[in-house]
């Protein structure tokens, strides 16, 4: 998804419900068809960017927000959340890209990678 985050810490309150409607409807597209997943869950978001604006934790709550009812039930769920960002104009290497990465790579733009995925059992955690 393309375009600057908002921090769950901004001033600017309307600029955040309208990042995380952006966020929603993004998610609604790609999710389409598929019912929320059920049970504990990871989260992993990269920003690709130009320009940093606001800490990767305040960036994280938003998305997670935006993404409750649509990719899981709710943001309970989540049992780890990470984050992180990368320069855009950094070399990469990246093996078994999805079609979806490249094209935003591709496109030049600053963009949000947005992974999720079933949390592993407990027991396996170390």
């Amino acid at each position: 998804m393309h375009g600057q985050p908002v921090s769950a810490q901004t001033a600017r309150r309307e600029a955040l419900q309208a990042w995380k409607a952006r966020v929603r409807q993004e998610c609604e597209a790609v999710w389409a068809g598929r019912p929320p997943l059920e049970g504990g869950v990871v989260i992993h978001v990269t920003h690709y960017y130009e320009t940093i604006l606001g800490d990767v934790d305040n960036v994280m709550k938003p998305i997670q927000d935006a993404l409750q009812g649509v990719v899981y039930r709710d943001d309970r769920q989540v049992s780890d959340c990470t984050g992180n960002r990368r320069n855009i104009n950094s070399s990469f290497v990246v093996r078994y890209m999805s079609m979806p990465l490249a094209a935003a790579f591709s496109d030049g733009r600053q963009f949000l990678h947005i992974r999720v995925w079933y949390a592993p059992p407990r027991e396996e955690l170390g």
